[in-house]
Parts: C-alpha cells; sequence; structure tokens
C-alpha cells in the first residue's frame, strides 16, 4: 500500500512524451491557476523574429500532383477538404493577420493561379461570380439554355404597344422552341409564365397543339407549384370538347384534390367553368363511392338534390351516403381548405341530411375564422347561417368576434350581409354586437345604406321579412331549418314530458327493461344475486350481494341519465343550450338601435343627406323605413325629435322645388322625379304621426303646411299628381281635412283622380 500511495498520477500527454523521450518543453510549467504559463514561450516567439519557421505542414496539405489548377512542384500546396481553412503562416514564416477564402472550383483557379509569386489566392470578383452561378445553373437545370431563351421572347411579346402580328410571331416561336419539353418548362416559374401568355395569345390550332401535348400530363401538372397555372389557363381557352377531357380526367380525383394546397385551386376552376350537370357530377363524388369510382355511374338531373336522391334509397343505402360525406368533408375541414365553392356546396348538403350530433360536430370544427372564409357564397352563407342557428352562446360569441375588422366588407357583399341578419335575429348578447358590428358600421353608415347590399342590415332591423326589400330565398334561409329549437319548442316539449297519464295506462319504464335484461344475462352467467328475501348464509355472500344491489344502482343511474339525454335534443345546461335565442325580437330590436346609438345616426345621416337617398333607387327605401318610423315605431321611442326635424327637411326639399314648364324636368326635382315621387307618395299615405305625442304633427301635415298649400294645382301633372292625390287616402285625418278644400277642387274638375284604400 506504501508503494501504491507514493506513485504520483501522470497526464496522458506527458506519459506520451516520456515514452516517446522527447524533452518537455521549457517555460510550460503550470501557474498557480492551474493552467500553462505562456510568457517564456511568447519570450522565444519575439527572440526569434522572423528566423521562426513553422513545422513541416506535409500532414495536412499535399503536393505537386495533389494541386489543381497549378504546375506540379515542391512550393505548390492545395488543400485535401474544400472549405478548411488556410494556414497562418506564408511560406517565409511570417504571420498573417488577414485570411482570404481560397476558391476550390477549376475555373477561379486557373484564371487566378499565381504560382510565380507564392501569393495567397484572391476573392472572385462579381463577373466571377455570375459566370460560376451560371455555371451552376446549367448544371442543375438541363433546359436552362431554352429558358434563357424563351424569356427573352417572353419580355418581347408581353409589352402592351406590341402589334397583334408581331406578338403572333414572338408567340409561333416561342412554341416552336418549346416543343416536345413543354412538361420540363411548365413546371419552372419562368418558363411557366412563358406558356400561359403563349396560351394567351397564340392562334387556334396551336392551343390545339398544347392542349394534345399537355393532355396525358394533367394529374400530374396539376399538382405542381408552378404548373398548375397553366392548367388553369387551358380550361379557360378550352371548348366544350377539350373542357369535358379535362373534367373527365379529373373524375375520381376530386375529393383527394380538393385536400391538396395545390389542386384544390384546379378543381375550384373547373367547377366554376362546369354546366349545372357536370357540376353535379363534381359534387357527386362526394355521396358515394360508387359514383368515383365507375365513370358510368353518374347523378340524373330529374334527381334534384341530395335529399331527394336519398329518398328514392333503402335506409341501409341512406347510412352509408352519410358516412361517406362525413369521410370524405372531415379532412377537408382538418386542413382548413374551406374556401371553395364546391366544398361549400358538399358540406351545405351534407348539414340538409346528417343528423343533429354531425351538425352539431360541424358547427364546433367550423367556429371562429375559418367560418369567415366560406360566407362569400350562396352555400357558405347556407352554412354560416345553419352555424349560427345551431351554435351555443359561446360559439356565437367567437363568430362575432372573428368578424372584427371585416364588418363593412361583410356588409356589402351579396351573400355574406345574409349571415348578419342571422346575428340580428338570434344573437341575444346585443352588448357585443353593437360593439364589434354596429361600431364598425357607424364610421361609414351613409355609404353603406346607399349600397345594394349594404342596406339590408338596416331594412332588417326597420322592416324584417319584407318582400319588397328581400327576395324569397333569403327569406326561405332566414327561416332557419327544422331541428333547432327555442325556448318557446322548449317549454311544449317540458310540457309534454310532464304531462299526467291517462287512466288505465302505465308509464314506460325503459330503465327497467334495461335492468331485468341485464339480471337475465347475469343468471345465464351463474352470477346472479340471491333474491332480497332470503338470507345470506355467509358473511362473504353478504358482501356479495351488496356488491351487486350497488353495482345494480349505479347501472340503474347510469341509464336514467342516458335515456334524459336522448330524450332531450340539446346538451344540459343554460349556456350549453343550442340554436335558442331567449330575448324577445322587439327587445333586441330596440336594444341594437339604442346601445349603439344606431338609430339616432341613422336618422342624422337621412337628414344630411336627404336628397340624395330620396332620387336613389337604392337609398329611398332606406329613408321612407327611417322617416315612417320603422316597425313598431320603434325610432319613434328612440329619436322622435330627430325624426320631426328629418320630416322638416324633406319638407324643404320639396318647397325649394321649382314646378317644371315642361316634360321630362331634372333628375333632382324630388317631386317630379320617378324614384322620390314614389316614396312621398308612400310617406304622405301611411303618415301618422308619433304614437307618444298626440300634439306632435305627421309628415304628411308638415309636408302640407311647408311646401303644397296653395301650390296643389300646380303640381296636379306628371308624377308629381301621385304625391298630390295621395292626400284623398291618407291615414292621418288632420292632414287629411287640411289639404281636402284644395284637393277635393282637383279630383271635380278631373285634374287628378280620386285614390282608392289598399
Amino acid at each position: 500500500m506504501a508503494a501504491l500511495k507514493s506513485v504520483k498520477s501522470v497526464s496522458p500527454a506527458k506519459r506520451k512524451r516520456q515514452n516517446s523521450g522527447d524533452p518537455a518543453p521549457e517555460g510550460q510549467g503550470k501557474s498557480k491557476f492551474g493552467g500553462f504559463k505562456k510568457s517564456k514561450f511568447e519570450e522565444g516567439f519575439q527572440a526569434k523574429g522572423k528566423e521562426f519557421k513553422p513545422k513541416n505542414t506535409a500532414s495536412k496539405f499535399g503536393r505537386g500532383k495533389e494541386s489543381r489548377g497549378g504546375s506540379t512542384g515542391e512550393n505548390n500546396f492545395v488543400k485535401y477538404g474544400a472549405g478548411k481553412s488556410s494556414s497562418k503562416f506564408d511560406k517565409t514564416g511570417k504571420f498573417t493577420e488577414k485570411f482570404d477564402k481560397t476558391s476550390t472550383f477549376p475555373k477561379a483557379e486557373a484564371k487566378y493561379d499565381n504560382s510565380e509569386n507564392n501569393a495567397p489566392e484572391t476573392r472572385l470578383d462579381r463577373k466571377a461570380r455570375k459566370e460560376l452561378a451560371e455555371h451552376r445553373k446549367s448544371l442543375r437545370r438541363p433546359n436552362y439554355e431554352l429558358e434563357k431563351e424563351v424569356k427573352r421572347l417572353w419580355e418581347k411579346m408581353r409589352q402592351r404597344d406590341l402589334e397583334k402580328t408581331a406578338r403572333a410571331k414572338l408567340v409561333t416561336e416561342a412554341l416552336a422552341k418549346m416543343k416536345g419539353k413543354m412538361i420540363e418548362m411548365a413546371t419552372s416559374h419562368v418558363s411557366s409564365r412563358v406558356l400561359q401568355s403563349c396560351l394567351k395569345h397564340c392562334s387556334k390550332p396551336e392551343r390545339d397543339a398544347v392542349f394534345e401535348e399537355l393532355r396525358p400530363h394533367i394529374l400530374a401538372l396539376a399538382k405542381e407549384t408552378y404548373a398548375y397555372h397553366i392548367v388553369l389557363r387551358m380550361m379557360d381557352h378550352a371548348d366544350k370538347t377539350q373542357l369535358q377531357h379535362i373534367l373527365s380526367t379529373l373524375h375520381g380525383h376530386v375529393v383527394s384534390f380538393l385536400r391538396h394546397p395545390v389542386a384544390s385551386a384546379v378543381i375550384e376552376h373547373a367547377y366554376q367553368q362546369a354546366n349545372g350537370h357536370q357540376r353535379k357530377e363534381l359534387v357527386s363524388e362526394f355521396y358515394s363511392p360508387e359514383f368515383r369510382l365507375f365513370k358510368g355511374v353518374a347523378v340524373a338531373e330529374s334527381d334534384g338534390g341530395l335529399k331527394e336522391m336519398m329518398a328514392k334509397e333503402p335506409a341501409s343505402k341512406q347510412n352509408t351516403m352519410v358516412q361517406h360525406m362525413m369521410l370524405s368533408i372531415q379532412p377537408i375541414l382538418e386542413k382548413g381548405i374551406v374556401d371553395h365553392h364546391l366544398t361549400h356546396r358538399a358540406l351545405a348538403e351534407y348539414l340538409t341530411v346528417c343528423k343533429r350530433s354531425m351538425v352539431e360536430d360541424v358547427v364546433k370544427s367550423l367556429t371562429g375564422p375559418l367560418l369567415l372564409r366560406m360566407i362569400h357564397t350562396r352555400d357558405g352563407a347556407r352554412i354560416a347561417v345553419t352555424c349560427i342557428n345551431m351554435s351555443t352562446a359561446k360559439e356565437r360569441k367567437l363568430i362575432i368576434k372573428s368578424m372584427k375588422g371585416h364588418v363593412k366588407k361583410i356588409a356589402c357583399d351579396e351573400y355574406s350581409s345574409i349571415v348578419l341578419m342571422a346575428i340580428l335575429d338570434l344573437v341575444d348578447d346585443t352588448t357585443l354586437v353593437s360593439k364589434v358590428i354596429v361600431s364598425e358600421l357607424l364610421k361609414d353608415l351613409k355609404e353603406i345604406i346607399s349600397h345594394k347590399y349594404g342596406r339590408r342590415f338596416v331594412l332588417h332591423l326597420l322592416a324584417p321579412g319584407e318582400h319588397r326589400y328581400f327576395p324569397v330565398d333569403i327569406l326561405k334561409l332566414l327561416e332557419y331549418p327544422a331541428g333547432v329549437c327555442n325556448i318557446a319548442q322548449l317549454q311544449e316539449a317540458a310540457e309534454t314530458a310532464t304531462a299526467p297519464v291517462a287512466e288505465g295506462a302505465e308509464p314506460a319504464k325503459p330503465t327497467e327493461k334495461k335492468k331485468n335484461k341485464k339480471v337475465k344475462n347475469d343468471v345465464e352467467a351463474g352470477d346472479a344475486a340471491p333474491a332480497a328475501d332470503a338470507e345470506p348464509s355467509t358473511s362473504g355472500e353478504k358482501k356479495r350481494s351488496k356488491k351487486v344491489k350497488k353495482e345494480e344502482d349505479r347501472g340503474d343511474k347510469e341509464t336514467e341519465e342516458g335515456d334524459e339525454a336522448e330524450e332531450m335534443d340539446v346538451e344540459q345546461g343554460p349556456k350549453e343550450l343550442r340554436g335558442v335565442s331567449k330575448k324577445d325580437p322587439a327587445v333586441r330590436r330596440q336594444e341594437l338601435l339604442t346601445g349603439g346609438g344606431l338609430g339616432k345616426k341613422l336618422v342624422e345621416t337621412c337628414t344630411e343627406s336627404a336628397q340624395e337617398l330620396l332620387v336613389s333607387n337604392i337609398g329611398t327605401e332606406v329613408i321612407y323605413e327611417v322617416a315612417i318610423g320603422g316597425i313598431d315605431n320603434v325610432l319613434w321611442k328612440i329619436a322622435g325629435e330627430e325624426l320631426i326635424a328629418l320630416h322638416k327637411a324633406i319638407a324643404d326639399l320639396v318647397a325649394k322645388s321649382e314646378v317644371p314648364t315642361s316634360t321630362g324636368a331634372g333628375d333632382t326635382n324630388v317631386m317630379t322625379q320617378y324614384f322620390s315621387s314614389r316614396t312621398l307618395r308612400r310617406l304622405i299615405v301611411n303618415s301618422q304621426g308619433s304614437p307618444f305625442d298626440n300634439k306632435a304633427p305627421s309628415f304628411a301635415a308638415i309636408l302640407y303646411s311647408d311646401a303644397l298649400k296653395g301650390k296643389c294645382n300646380l303640381w296636379a301633372k306628371d308624377h308629381s299628381a301621385k304625391v298630390i292625390s295621395a292626400y284623398t287616402i291618407c291615414k292621418d285625418e288632420r292632414a287629411r281635412k287640411a289639404a281636402s278644400s284644395e284637393i277635393k277642387k282637383l279630383v271635380e274638375t278631373g285634374v287628378i283622380r280620386q285614390q282608392e284604400k289598399a
């Protein structure tokens, strides 16, 4: 042990020196901090100066024959591995402060080799780097030279001021160069654009030749990032036969391509170019595998939609079709590729035939920004309305918040404006609607009420369900599909469930049936519990009987809960109710007009732009509903004084109007203009004044006293005669009596006719 203790530990480096016989360098003793001293080594390096030479570097570098680009000899060194750093010392042994990267490419070394002076190689200049990049591209892309040639032709043919004959020559030359290699050219980001321009400007025979060359490769091109544009242009310029061939080529790949981020655009474009029957064939691949696998199987035009077609099938076939549609649509929703019309149509038809639980699954997956990308189409708006119907309060909140910043664009769209109308009907959180939707509409209220589709939001608040303003299909969509419950339906269902049972009839007990079935199975298995009145003989039997009884009670409880869940078609809890709107429509409408200041702002905007709105075929309907007070006189409750100011502003416009001396007066005269004259007539006929203030004058009274008194005979011609004759059937008795003396003379003389009440 003493001998072992006397042996000192030796480092591997020191042991190697001792074995080789090399003496340890002087001045490399350990310092007190544990490192090696360097002062003597630095002093020796400074003393040697220029005479110092590095060790032989033959182990790191090759000689003579190993050099590339220089002459063979002892003084020429080149690296074995490209990219490694060069030596820190030159041939004379001097320390170099700046290191230049040496190129390892043959051209560069041959050009910049400086073996005579033995100086280090310099960095490539700009021209050499450009030549090197061109060389690399030519090695990587076999058709690089051809791409450069057609690109030069493309730069000329795309000029706008180029003559048609000159462009035709350039297109012919470019197509001749690309002939036989169009597949490779279509996949390049440059030559793909050249081929698109050629398809746009070429002649019919040249376009047919391109189509024949690319026709066998349509499916492959549809998946390429740049080549799919060629397929789109082919469909744009294809005749009926060529388009039908492209659609038949896509047959069987519609659903899979809709999941592809690039090929989905091809399917969408094909759906837009197709006619009604061809669109049905594209959508039918969602219905059943047989439509996808067999080209001979197609949907007949007499079948109608999916719902009518499923009605002719047996129940087993119906379940199979619904299941297949669910499996086809689910991956598309998971990937978020929901911008295409074909997807919207398939999903809208799926929601009309699937069960309520499946509808709820779709609603959960679409709630939020994903739904916002679908509401620009007719079918997408149907889906959005269904989602709002079937969603909970939290999901409706997410849908409304996703519209933040896009409300104006949504309101002015033909189909997405329907979604806003559904929100007005169903969402009880009027504070959130005012904060997100109404606040953005107030910023551009004048522009919105003058827009063809933007005015729908205001008209639906003031005159909901009016056939004069809304098409039949929109009103049918806003009737809300069957299966969507409301509070009245829930109460009715609860009363039915708690209704007394007729005498002599026993209430159904589904839990007992399931319980008896369970006991029967236990008896057959030999595990039946002992009878209740039979006492167990041992303590083990007692424990066993208690355990079985406990399990039966738990099973009964679970069964009862399951039956209750099946009977009630909505989720438990007030926050999880789907398709429920608790507020009265009149209360909700008043809160929306009051909360965000929409009512007063609307009346003030109409007052400021009265003439512009009256003579417009779009704005005249808005100003009529505002001036009349809206449904249930809702605006009279909110802005009564502002409405009277609006009536006076319209009367001032009539007072300032000059009586035309000839037929066909200017379009700014509100009495003779077509739309404004009919709006004034409707306002006079339906004018009744404020229902909350009997002293407040009606519009008919204000118009007669301020503008028409003593001038009725002057205006009793052309379009303005309809305005004067409206006083004969005016609902306001005071205004009718005030104008009766003057109007009666005109009726007796035959200038105007007595109007009949509708």
